[in-house]
């Protein structure tokens, strides 16, 4: 009977996953190269050519292609896009799709619709690993805050790797976990094949091989006395098997291409592996420190563009890029960059549950379960968390950190454990109420801002310091005080964080929409992120307009450029802003007086 509550509840939980990502693949436009992701995911099916784009293992590419492959839509060609050294062609490869295929946002939209199985596999893994670990109460727990993570909904739907990276990283930890707690064959095979999909998503999920092997020792430890040598020896065999099993897949999404290349023939761009101390010093043709070793002579079991792509992107973290954090701008990244985007990106009802599983673990103890089960969850969370962290070249994107969400995720849902209790106890009824409540307030929070999911931030964040001044007034005039109130941590985003942490081209749609609604702006300044082709929507003026030369009328300007760091646009944030486009647009009607203000301020010319 319990079991098939278990069964209908997951189902409900199935259901509302597809209910509520559902709506979302239509509602955003492209964000920034997604058109290049699909382009080059057309490109890997049609002439299993990986060159274009290796920056990332294909499986999202792949899948976000798919309906494009099946249709016959024009796939560009080597010709067409020309020829780079080192990759990094997918910016042209997506340009060019866009020109050949007309109805080509059609098919990215359904390529959208096939990522959502990743949503999906996350929310079946989440229930059955959590229903394992702290019960059925657990399970819902830790599936809701998957579903309504504003992360997940933010970035599930689009044709990127970050949350595919997530389902299929948690998912391969999940079997491997049943590996260890049953070391046979099939378990062995599984686990596998797994891991193997799981690289096929994302670089970053490399650091599972080593980890497998910390897990294996560490959850192994309790039963030194009862293991023999062979014992040892025939699990080592099977976490052989898991790894080549793993390899075999890579390969396989790689349908083999250049495998078996000798180390010493790659031509690297990167100071690791190159050898070179300066990155300016490597030639242009690049290099390789393994060239005319012994250990350049050694195949390498892994296909050609799988390797060349771990090196490229490697070098986008040596170059370093512009980084942005609370006022602040850096040329290269900081540490505790991605603990702070969770602080102020996750909902404080979910904040607050993983710390009263904190409070659980060490003075609840019936809330845990045992330690190395809770071990192989929180662990793979945290090394991912250290490993993320440590890549200090420049910190950008917190949607780098997705594949950390589901681990904790999991382990803080043992305070569900609380619903299991006696409940005429006083202090139960209160604990009970209190994590009802969080529950609640995450999902609320979530919800308010949906779909604008991508520009979330919690309410902290309109009271966190930064050295950068919010809008002024943030909200157009005549906004309820509720509502304000509510909107207050998504639209102080911008002081804290900037690009795809809040405007990633998202809501240009929703621009278009507002000028639809609004015929008397007949031209409007647009200072946008702009990843879809503005000749292709119903803005009325797709032109761009520096704060260098002011004039008046109407400005449509993202929040990416009133804290650029060049400061062009800086002036706006003292203008009243009569509408906005999600949360990363903002719509300004400037008139002669303002400008002439704007003008004093920064000392140019009087407008008459």
């Amino acid at each position: 009977m319990q079991n098939n509550r278990s069964k209908w509840i997951l189902l409900l939980l199935c259901v509302l996953t597809v209910t509520i990502t559902v709506p979302l693949p239509h509602r955003f436009s492209y964000v920034y190269n997604e058109n290049g992701r699909l382009a080059s995911g057309l490109i890997y099916l049609c002439r299993g050519d990986y060159s274009v784009f290796h920056v990332n293992p294909p499986l999202a590419n792949m899948i976000g292609s798919f309906p494009a492959f099946c249709a016959g839509t024009f796939c560009p060609t080597a010709a067409d896009i020309g020829f780079s050294h080192f990759g990094r062609m997918e910016y042209k490869a997506g340009d060019i799709w866009i020109k050949k295929n007309p109805d080509h946002f059609f098919w990215t939209q359904l390529g959208r619709y096939c990522l959502i199985v990743f949503v999906l596999l996350g929310t079946i893994i989440c229930y059955i690993w959590t229903k394992e670990l702290f019960g059925i109460f657990g399970a819902v727990i830790s599936t809701l805050t998957w579903i309504f993570s504003p992360y997940i909904l933010g970035y599930g739907c689009l044709i990127c790797p970050d949350v595919p990276s997530a389902a299929v990283g948690m998912t391969a930890l999940y079997f491997f976990h049943r590996w260890l707690k049953r070391p046979e064959m099939l378990e062995t095979f599984v686990a596998g094949l797994v891991l193997g999909f799981a690289e096929l998503t994302k670089f970053t999920l490399l650091i599972f091989y080593p980890l497998f092997i910390v897990l294996w020792i560490l959850y192994r430890i309790p039963e030194l006395k009862l293991l023999s040598c062979q014992d040892w020896f025939q699990q080592l065999k099977q976490i052989v098997i898991i790894f080549v099993m793993s390899l075999v897949i890579i390969n396989m999404g790689y349908i083999f291409e250049g495998t078996g290349k000798q180390l010493g023939t790659f031509k690297f761009q990167t100071t690791l592996f190159t050898g070179y101390e300066n990155i300016k010093d490597i030639p242009f043709n690049g290099a390789n420190r393994f060239e005319n070793t012994l250990l350049g002579q050694i195949p390498i079991p892994l296909p050609a563009n799988f390797v060349q792509g771990i090196d490229t992107q490697r070098l986008d973290f040596e170059h370093g890029l512009p980084s942005y954090l609370r006022g602040e701008w850096s040329k290269h990244g900081w540490r505790y960059y991605y603990l702070y985007a969770l602080l102020i990106k996750t909902p404080l009802g979910t904040i607050g549950l993983f710390l009263f599983a904190v409070f659980c673990t060490f003075f609840h103890k019936n809330y845990n379960a045992s330690c190395r089960d809770e071990m192989v969850v929180i662990l793979p969370g945290i090394v991912l968390l250290v490993f993320v962290s440590s890549q200090t070249g420049f910190s950008v994107h917190s949607r780098y950190i997705i594949p950390v969400l589901p681990f904790f995720f999991i382990w803080m849902s043992k305070a569900g454990n609380v619903f299991s209790l006696q409940k005429s106890l006083l202090r139960v009824r209160f604990l009970q109420i209190l994590v009802s409540i969080l529950i609640l307030w995450s999902i609320f929070s979530s919800l308010w801002i949906y779909p604008y999911s991508v520009s979330y931030f919690n309410e902290l964040s309109a009271i966190l310091p930064t050295s950068e001044e919010p809008y002024s007034p943030q909200e157009p005039e005549g906004t309820p005080f509720i509502v304000s109130l509510l909107n207050s941590g998504s639209r102080n985003g911008g002081r804290h964080l900037l690009d795809s942490n809040i405007d990633w081209g998202q809501d240009m749609f929703y621009l278009e929409k507002w000028c639809l609604q609004h015929p008397e702006v007949t031209e409007i300044i647009t200072a946008i992120t702009e990843s879809y082709p503005l000749e292709q929507t119903k803005i009325p003026k797709k032109s761009r307009h520096s704060i260098d030369n002011p004039q008046s009328g109407w400005y449509a300007l993202s929040v990416n450029y009133l804290y650029d760091q060049e400061k062009q646009y800086r002036s706006f944030l003292h203008l009243k802003p009569i509408s906005r486009a999600g949360y990363s647009i903002y719509i300004y009607h400037v008139t002669p007086e303002e400008i002439n203000r704007i003008n004093r301020e920064m000392k140019l010319p009087k407008i008459e």
